[in-house]
């Protein structure tokens, strides 16, 4: 999936306004909720790290070729690191020892990996190995960058979930029958 997705992904399925706030989060503005920003932040971070250092090393250092074509060795190793869905599990039950509300933001980064694990495609390099550095396994999902139907389908299918959360807010909460 490409970045920005990642981000809103995140923030909507991650925080305490979005869908794992429940009905409690009906009255937060989403701009003013910190768990929004930090799970924004979390589904960011797998690309910020593998990619985007690297990407300011080629770019700054006047490097020739194109990045996502020489993308590879040290890189690649960083890419697969910040895509291991036990390094994000690690770091998520660290930050629920260290600091309980980063916990459920963080939820974003093992979000982003199950995500590109269906949608970055095998052979190739940025196939998701989920289980790095114990396996290289990865699944065989749709490269996103090749189908673009896959593309409008994730971007649909955000909005369609932030209809239903407010639709789902708004519905009275019934007790017994």
């Amino acid at each position: 999936m490409d970045v920005l997705a990642h981000v809103l992904y995140g923030a909507t399925m991650c925080s305490r306004t979005g869908l794992a706030g429940g009905r409690m989060g009906a009255g937060r503005k989403w701009f003013a909720d910190r768990t929004v920003w930090a799970a924004a932040l979390f589904g960011l971070l797998p690309d910020a790290l593998s990619m985007g250092l690297p990407f300011l090393l080629f770019w700054r250092g006047g490097m020739q070729g194109h990045f996502f074509h020489d993308f590879g060795g040290e890189a690649l190793v960083h890419y697969r690191y910040a895509h291991s869905l036990l390094v994000a599990l690690t770091a998520s039950g660290l930050l629920y020892l260290w600091r309980k509300p980063l916990f459920l933001p963080s939820l974003a980064w093992p979000l982003h990996l199950l995500m590109d694990a269906f949608t970055h495609g095998t052979p190739g390099k940025f196939h998701t190995t989920l289980l790095y550095p114990l396996s290289l396994w990865s699944m065989d999902g749709l490269s996103w960058w090749r189908h673009p139907w896959l593309v409008a389908a994730y971007w649909l299918a955000l909005p369609t979930l932030w209809l239903v959360l407010h639709v789902w807010r708004r519905h009275p909460v019934t007790r017994g029958l």
